[in-house]
């Protein structure tokens, strides 16, 4: 705390919920087909916090932490990348946006999917911490062969 008392400063904020959205991202990897915490992913969320991947809508902790489940079994290997946050801090609320990389393969097919999103989201501070008050995921592109068109240029 910077500001000479007790209270967080807008860019320690941003900073603790840029930090949140990583954990995020950290929580939905898939190495060697193990995923992460799925729990720990779902507490990021607030108790009514709501999680809309586009596919569905999930309430709570543990609905979330159940889609999640759900949706990573399809995946053999997946890794999130949270790019240009563009928050806005009010008190104990906050809203941001970030764009996303989202690359994964499947247990059917080992060829890199690719997936540009955009992640709107809104925030809370509940006892001193940032968590999720609702993500929303909306796919801006997917392209499937984008490793291929890509490593093409680098031979």
């Amino acid at each position: 705390m910077s500001n000479g008392d007790s209270r967080p400063t807008r860019a320690e904020d941003i900073q603790e919920i840029v930090d949140l959205r990583s954990r995020y991202a950290y929580g939905a990897n898939i190495l060697d087909g193990k995923s992460g915490d799925l729990k720990e992913f779902a507490s990021l969320f607030t108790e009514d916090g709501t999680f809309d991947v586009g596919m569905g809508l999930a309430t709570g902790p543990a609905e979330i932490e159940a889609m999640m489940t759900q949706l990573t079994t399809q995946w053999e290997c997946a890794m999130h990348y949270m790019l240009n946050p563009l928050i806005e801090v009010n008190g104990d609320t906050a809203t941001g946006t970030f764009t996303g990389l989202f690359a994964f393969t499947t247990k059917e097919n080992p060829k890199p999917i690719f997936l540009s999103n955009i992640y709107s989201d809104e925030y809370e501070r509940v006892d001193g911490r940032w968590l999720f008050k609702s993500v929303r995921i909306r796919t801006a592109f997917a392209d499937p062969v984008f490793l291929e068109g890509y490593a093409d240029h680098l031979e």
